[in-house]
């Protein structure tokens, strides 16, 4: 009788089936090493500059759009008065919109990174911002994820190099998409009309006239 063959302890599927998770995982594992390298050795160029120049003229238009479907959009009119274009069309607060447009060239550049568009969350931005000057130019601001120390977002402008932008100012403007400035409408005013009082009827006696006493001749 021919002696048994042995089986192997570990089949041949499952060492290719371990041999390719250890793949994986280590393909994994430099990924993060690299992002997280990258992320680690991007510093910023020293120095701080305007977004925008003043050549660009005065701001027109700002729409702003997050990735979660929300937009809010303030323009001036024929006549340069502020509207709101969206969420919906209507008369705008002309003191919040025009502080906003005071906002956009007050913008601050606070320096410049090279990394991978998804690291900085760019590949799919937070929010995407649409400002029109009166210079002519319109100009599409994307807007990534907020810098490891919080001072700043990544963004980049009309598809250039990644720069880091204030956050402050960036958050003055995004307020706009939980509280658009709709104009405030004054409630009018209802003064009480006084109530007249009818005057009683006086329900008098009639007077009895004095009999009057015959006057008697005397002869």
């Amino acid at each position: 009788m021919p002696p048994r063959e042995k089986k192997p302890a570990i089949s041949v599927a499952t060492w290719v089936t371990v041999i390719l998770l250890a793949l994986v995982i280590a393909g994994a594992y430099g990924l993060n090493t690299y992002k997280a390298k990258q992320a680690a050795e991007a510093t910023p160029t020293s120095g701080s500059a305007f977004l925008f120049t003043p050549d660009e003229g005065t701001v027109q238009d700002i729409k702003i759009e997050s990735s979660t479907g929300a937009s809010v959009e303030v323009a001036r009119d024929a006549k340069g008065v502020w509207v709101l274009k969206a969420p919906t069309e209507a008369a705008a607060d002309q003191a919040q919109a025009e502080a906003a447009a005071s906002q956009v060239p007050a913008l601050r550049v606070i320096g410049d990174v090279t990394l991978d568009l998804n690291i900085v969350g760019l590949d799919k931005p937070a929010y995407t911002m649409t400002i029109a000057f009166s210079g002519g130019k319109t100009h599409k601001l994307l807007i990534g994820s907020v810098t490891p120390i919080q001072t700043g977002y990544y963004a980049q402008l009309d598809g250039g190099k990644t720069q880091i932008i204030d956050k402050a100012g960036m958050d003055a403007l995004f307020s706009m998409l939980t509280n658009p400035p709709y104009a405030v409408t004054p409630t009018p005013f209802e003064s009480a009309t006084p109530t007249s009082t009818p005057t009683p009827e006086l329900t008098g006696t009639p007077a009895t006239a004095a009999p009057t006493a015959a006057i008697t001749a005397t002869p």
